[in-house]
């Protein structure tokens, strides 16, 4: 349920999810799912026309168009990322949207370097990643303006589920979150946002959402398939389980199916967002 990362380097942890256009399309889906609670959060942190952005682990660049949208033709916003892929679905759907202030470059956190600081550090989903999460905020610091804004949303994947219980649903978020802990992944970054900040030396204002739905359409049965088409490679590899065990391909149709028969309302991961600036 991430993007992509932008390093292989030993301060980023393995990115398990791929780059497949089956992946890309899921972090649109994730993109949908996601985008009022990361506008909100962006708003509340001070984003405002005019304002030149950074936004790190940028991936297909949902997140860099909503920032784009945020501070308007007047502004700045640029997207990294190491994934080529990632990148060149990004740069498609900003051109389409005429976001000609917003511009994508491949680059790792560590080596990206600028000839202007920027007003605000952003990202999504991109923290549970780094190995040294607090000390990559200390170095972003460093990129920014006197008063400039660090905001960050994550999830905690393990908040998912349904009520009443539904087994199938639980036995998903334990696959992905299993999967990611085996890569060293914190998959419940939300969590632990407020206490990664203040290692960081900033004072951060948080909030908190969760998509909460039901019924033959909501958007969760599909998404958790997805994901764990994409994880299926790492979850075989580790013995997590197996791909007849998953079942992928009837996933979607099995969690509907168990939702409509028990009448189940589905809670979607927590998104927190998380924020502060830093002094002059």
């Amino acid at each position: 349920m991430m993007p992509v990362p932008m390093s292989d380097s030993a301060a980023t942890r393995t990115y398990v999810l791929g780059h497949s256009e089956a992946e890309l399309a899921r972090l649109e889906r994730q993109a949908e799912i996601f985008a009022e609670p990361t506008e909100d959060v962006l708003r509340r942190a001070g984003i405002s026309p005019g304002m030149r952005i950074l936004d790190i682990g940028c991936g297909a660049g949902d997140v860099s168009m909503i920032a784009a949208r945020l501070v308007g033709s007047s502004g700045e916003v640029v997207g990294i990322d190491r994934a080529g892929e990632a990148l060149e679905s990004a740069r498609r759907r900003a051109a389409g949207a005429g976001y000609d202030w917003l511009r994508f470059e491949a680059a790792d956190l560590h080596a990206f370097r600028s000839d202007r600081p920027f007003d605000a550090v952003i990202g999504r989903f991109i923290l549970m990643y780094l190995t040294d999460a607090p000390g990559s905020i200390r170095e972003l610091i460093g990129r920014l303006k006197p008063g400039g804004i660090v905001a960050f949303i994550e999830m905690d994947v393990n908040s998912a589920g349904a009520e009443p219980g539904m087994p199938l649903l639980d036995q998903c978020v334990a696959w992905i979150t299993g999967t990611y802990r085996k890569v060293g992944i914190e998959p419940n970054m939300g969590s632990r946002l407020y206490a990664t900040m203040r290692a960081a030396n900033l004072e951060p204002s948080l909030v908190g959402s969760c998509r909460i739905e039901g019924g033959a359409d909501a958007v969760g049965y599909e998404f958790a398939a997805q994901t764990l088409r994409s994880l299926l490679p790492w979850m075989t590899q580790f013995g997590i389980a197996g791909a007849e065990e998953v079942g992928v391909d009837t996933m979607a149709e099995r969690l509907r199916s168990a939702a409509l028969t028990g009448g189940n309302c589905i809670f979607l991961p927590r998104i927190v967002g998380a924020w502060a600036r830093i002094g002059p």
